[in-house]
């Protein structure tokens, strides 16, 4: 399905303000990572992207750094 960019643009970034407020309105913090793993994941679909793959130390990798 085609969507104009700054239709999918308007979208993600709902979804991630939405979700990050509710997020921190929630008592439960694994709820709350649940939450916003989900929004990203969903984004993440959205805008055509792949999830970040983590390093070792869990941290997200830089961009382009399996490009080195």
């Amino acid at each position: 399905m085609f969507r104009p960019r700054r239709t999918t643009a308007q979208g993600i970034a709902s979804l991630c303000i939405g979700g990050m407020v509710v997020a921190r309105a929630l008592v439960d913090p694994a709820l709350a990572d649940e939450l916003r793993d989900a929004c990203m994941s969903v984004a993440l679909d959205l805008g055509g992207w792949a999830k970040p793959a983590k390093s070792k130390n869990a941290k997200s990798k830089p961009a382009g750094a399996s490009l080195r």
